[in-house]
């Protein structure tokens, strides 16, 4: 009898390759210098944890017994919604929204439901881009037209992506990160946001507008500026947002897709179509991580905002360090804003990285900054130094 379904006939495919490179570096011990997977560690090696968060938890660890564990609704806790639509948006846009399992899933949901108002639509993509974009994008059915990120001289660039949308022949969907680009570190500027959103007034394109790191660049409420700007300019737009990194809450998958719509019936209507969206995924997101969520911004946000402006003060520290460490080649990559920064580095120079120095970082040369630790970026720095003399 044949045997179709014989799991070992399925072709080899290769790991996540930022995963792999990670649990390289794990396996390579406490004196290897790991800058893979985007995680904010603290000076003892561990993952950081905010005060803020650390107080909501100790609230809802006295609180446990008391709480339901029934399933949830679908499209989330509606107090976590309702703090993050504030947080994203302010006051005044009216917001469909649901829960979803971190930024991961959250644009999963938007892309999907994008996918079902035009399956036909083509996705434009600056690249280099979050490793992430593009396997969501394919796994929705969507084309991808990838455009430069950067000019020659490494410049971050918008003149590709209004290029490729004025060639469209089909619907266009805008996929662009805001702030602490991933895996860049580079950010347009006030002006080039300014410009895109100028030239997408009114045009047939959708926006989607991937927001990991809200507070890591500056205050949360100046890193929304993009977003509010387009929803001001009535552009259509899906916005993906995650809790991990800016409430260092990773493991707990907490996220939020949101659609700003004209009214409360449009909210209903979209707000049925991500809960159908998510009930074929997982029926609903993890709750945990939304309780946590929804206690910081509601009874700690002085002191997350005070625990964001020390994480941000990491950051530029490092990045200084590194730039008076590094050759002046290396300058313009360091930059940015964040946890990420790519440096020039050939694919043989990861490699001679990591095999003779156990200096781990992607192969493209991205560095997660935040998960050096402050005494070791002078060390790190000294063996880039040595295998590019």
């Amino acid at each position: 009898m044949p045997q179709s379904w014989d799991f070992s006939a399925l072709s080899p495919i290769d790991p996540d390759p930022i995963f792999a490179i990670t649990a390289e570096a794990i396996a390579a011990g406490p004196s290897a210098i790991n800058g893979t997977i985007g995680v904010f560690m603290d000076e003892d090696g561990k993952v950081a944890m905010f005060p803020s968060v650390k107080k909501a938890l100790e609230d809802l660890k006295n609180n446990l017994s008391d709480v339901s564990y029934s399933y949830p609704a679908l499209t989330g806790i509606p107090e976590f919604r309702s703090s993050i639509e504030k947080l994203i948006f302010g006051d005044g846009q009216t917001v469909a929204s649901i829960a979803s399992t971190a930024g991961t899933g959250a644009l999963a949901f938007n892309l999907r439901l994008a996918s079902l108002m035009h399956p036909d639509a083509t996705v434009i993509l600056s690249t280099p881009a979050w490793a992430n974009h593009l396997p969501i994008c394919h796994a929705n059915h969507l084309h991808v037209t990838d455009v430069p990120y950067c000019d020659i001289t490494g410049k971050v660039t918008i003149d590709p992506i209004i290029d490729a949308a004025k060639k469209a022949t089909k619907p266009v969907i805008l996929l662009l990160q805001v702030g602490c680009h991933n895996p860049t570190g580079l950010d347009f500027s006030e002006d080039q946001w300014k410009e895109l959103a100028d030239f997408f007034t009114g045009r047939d394109c959708l926006a989607i507008l991937d927001f990991a790191y809200q507070g890591f660049k500056d205050e949360p409420e100046k890193d929304s500026w993009p977003i509010r700007l387009f929803a001001e300019k009535k552009i259509p737009l899906l916005v993906a947002w995650s809790a991990s990194k800016n409430h260092s809450i990773y493991g707990l998958r907490c996220g939020l897709s949101a659609a700003v719509v004209h009214d409360a019936e449009t909210k209903k209507k979209i707000e049925v179509y991500y809960s159908r969206i998510s009930r074929g995924m997982h029926s609903a997101s993890p709750i945990f991580g939304q309780r946590v969520v929804a206690t910081v911004q509601q009874k700690y946000q002085k002191e997350w905002l005070d625990d964001l402006a020390a994480a941000r003060k990491v950051l530029v520290a490092k990045r200084q360090t590194m730039k008076e460490h590094l050759p002046k080649s290396f300058q313009s990559a360091l930059n940015g804003y964040g946890m990420f920064a790519t440096l020039p580095l050939s694919r043989d120079q990861v490699l001679q990285l990591k095999n003779e120095q156990k200096v781990y970082l992607a192969v493209d040369g991205r560095l997660n900054i935040a998960g050096i630790h402050m005494r070791r970026i002078e060390e790190m720095c000294e063996k880039i130094g040595g295998i590019i003399a």
